[in-house]
């Protein structure tokens, strides 16, 4: 059984990332203006799209498994989190307080909304296509085309430049945000039976047949969506092995043994009678059954 995790700090709690000095350390490389600082400036300017995508994500962690994050450049991340958290996380948002308490049937004035904070929004295939032009300008270099090809030592000086200073205006409008959100919509919680994490899940973004991980990154449980109605149930995907010394059931979370090299060995103890048992990945042959013939 996995241990519980550390507590996390409450969402109202979490910092943002802080890109101005990022941006300030990306101008100063751009001023210096050589082959050596732009390429710098180019390097920098790709972790920080990085850092705001990745951002994104931490804010969304309640939401979503570390594990079934698939890819880890930007776009695929952004992908991901609008597929499972909801399409609010690149939307531009303005969040409003009323001054007094709220009263059934009756819409507060307009001069009675305090703004609180707003999170700017961005499109992921743009924040994917700068992130691959500056690792394709400034951060490969080139393959020699013949034997008489001399490699540079650095890329196209006034295209890394350009494609920087573009990054740099995408990056100072993100700097503009207030705060980050991390969902907007009701939500489907239920707890876990193996390591006690509770989970939490955007009903709107839930499918039916989904397989969902813990939210845990130290637990392998994982459930499949059942949908029925207006009502979200999560079954278990588990394999059941029964103990070779005294022939209990084992239920053990499918993930664990998914995540198995060919070949490879896992061993459990059976609480019951203490024995060891061996669980292994094979190649097995097999011959499918006849269906059943409809002559008498």
């Amino acid at each position: 059984m996995s241990p519980p995790r550390k507590p996390r700090a409450p969402p109202h709690l979490r910092a943002m990332i802080n890109l101005p000095p990022v941006i300030k350390r990306i101008k100063g490389l751009l001023a210096e203006d050589t082959e050596q600082s732009l390429t710098y400036a180019a390097l920098e300017a790709r972790l920080a799209l990085e850092k705001v995508c990745y951002d994104r994500l931490r804010q969304a962690h309640d939401y979503i498994s570390h594990a079934e994050l698939r890819r880890w450049s930007p776009s695929a991340v952004v992908k991901t989190l609008i597929a499972d958290v909801g399409g609010h996380i690149t939307d531009t948002l303005t969040m409003y307080i009323s001054k007094g308490p709220a009263v059934p049937g009756v819409e507060p004035a307009e001069d009675d909304w305090v703004e609180v904070g707003t999170q700017v929004g961005f499109d992921g295939k743009r924040i994917g296509e700068l992130w691959n032009a500056l690792s394709n300008l400034a951060l490969h270099v080139r393959l020699p085309e013949n034997k008489d090809d001399q490699i540079p030592d650095y890329g196209d000086r006034e295209r890394i430049r350009a494609k920087v200073e573009e990054t740099v205006t995408e990056l100072e409008r993100l700097a503009t945000a207030s705060m980050v959100f991390s969902g907007i919509g009701e939500q489907v919680s239920f707890g876990c039976a193996v390591c006690g994490e509770k989970n939490k899940r955007r009903a709107s973004q839930l499918r039916d047949g989904q397989s969902v991980f813990c939210i845990n990154p130290e637990c392998k449980a994982s459930w499949k969506v059942r949908k029925e109605g207006e009502e979200f149930f999560f079954e278990d995907q588990t394999a059941d092995f029964p103990c070779q010394g005294c022939g209990e059931v084992k239920r053990l979370p499918w993930r664990f043994f998914f995540e198995m090299r060919f070949d490879q060995r896992a061993t459990f103890v059976c609480r019951k009678c203490h024995h060891q048992n061996y669980v292994e990945w094979r190649l097995t042959q097999v011959a499918p059954q006849e269906p059943p013939s409809d002559k008498g």
